[in-house]
């Protein structure tokens, strides 16, 4: 009868998770804007009342796509500003490198474009 010690075992199975889980980790990306937003409701139900584009990363992602200083974001994705929950927001711009996410822009103008933005 063979004995097997099963905390060894076990141990594997954990750094063989852990190392392949590590190794699919995508990388994160960046949008390459900095924003004004302004927030209604309470801690636990913030809304986003108002986003402005603050500034912008010289040659990043946003500024490649046509994103201008001043810009007022109107949607983020399909989240619809004013109303949209300030963690749904957080959620939508984190991306990976190559993904993307699209802004309805309100433009100084007046003009509505809808931007697409490829993290990098």
């Amino acid at each position: 009868m063979i004995k097997v010690n099963k905390k060894i075992l076990l141990s594997a199975a954990f750094c063989w998770v852990f190392t392949s889980t590590t190794a699919l980790a995508a990388e994160k990306g960046k949008i390459g804007l900095s924003l004004d937003i302004a927030v209604e409701g309470g801690f636990f139900n913030s809304k986003l009342a108002t986003v402005k584009v603050k500034s912008l990363v010289a040659g990043g992602a946003a500024e490649k796509a046509g994103v201008l200083v001043g810009d007022q974001i109107l949607k983020i994705a399909d989240c619809a500003i004013p109303g949209c929950p300030a963690g749904d927001a957080k959620d939508l711009l984190k991306k990976n490198k190559g993904e993307s996410v699209s802004f309805l822009i309100k433009q100084a103008d007046g003009t509505e474009l809808t931007k697409t933005v490829i993290a990098e």
